[in-house]
């Protein structure tokens, strides 16, 4: 084998170990992470990009899948998808440029293939959110439970304010101890997920809803809920169908 020919195959080893490198999770600008998610194509090019592929190269260097692709490769995906109609591949780059541009993809590696080095696009981070960085921010939840805290005190007037606050910012503490706790468990269970193909993001809107078996958390939202006359909504039977 060839000096050229090794460093090649050395590059086409990033488009799949390259993977296994990148940091769990991003935080987007929430404008942007808005708009990608409204948008089909967008949205399908950095899922297809996390499924990856299993292909002949890989099983014989004993890689797992690739996930890194040309944009010829990612509008053949999108153009199969679409069961023959037709989009333009001109109109399709433009995405992959906004995607670049926007944190969401990065160049992994240039390929020479033929005449031309032929560029393959890979994701920046596993999982991105629009919100991962204010989850875990004191001062960005803060600024979500004070309209709250204020709604709590002035439904209760004969209530001590104080105590109300700190009700309101144990509550803060337990939630972002939920988050922490399920953000260290994806790091930890990362390989089953990986095998699985969960996107990281989805599983945390469903995931969310386990939040009210942490046992502060639970405390801190029942008497909450209790100073905001919500024992309606929170005691119910369920309508007989």
């Amino acid at each position: 084998m060839s000096s050229r020919e090794a460093q090649t195959k050395e590059k086409k080893k990033l488009l799949y170990t390259y993977w296994h490198e990148l940091p769990y999770f991003k935080t987007i600008d929430s404008t942007v992470h808005s708009q990608v998610e409204e948008s089909e194509i967008r949205s399908f090019i950095i899922k297809y990009i996390r499924d990856g592929i299993e292909d002949d190269f890989g099983r014989a260097n004993d890689l797992l899948r690739r996930h890194a692709f040309t944009a010829k490769e990612l509008h053949a995906a999108y153009s199969k998808k679409l069961n023959g109609q037709k989009y333009s591949q001109s109109n399709f780059h433009f995405h992959i440029k906004s995607l670049v541009e926007d944190g969401y993809l990065k160049e992994i590696a240039k390929l020479l293939e033929g005449r031309h080095y032929i560029s393959y696009y890979g994701r920046t981070a596993k999982s991105f959110f629009s919100q991962y960085d204010n989850i875990l921010a004191a001062s960005q939840i803060q600024e979500v439970f004070d309209p709250i805290k204020e709604l709590i005190i002035s439904m209760n007037p004969e209530t001590n304010p104080e105590t109300i606050t700190q009700l309101v910012d144990e509550s803060i503490l337990s939630l972002q101890d939920f988050y922490y706790r399920f953000f260290s468990w994806v790091k930890e269970k990362y390989p089953y997920l990986y095998k699985a193909q969960v996107d990281i993001q989805n599983f945390l809107d469903i995931v969310a809803h386990y939040s009210f078996f942490h046992n502060g958390l639970r405390k801190t939202s029942e008497k909450i809920g209790s100073l905001l006359d919500l024992d309606k909504i929170m005691n119910y039977e369920r309508y007989q169908v």
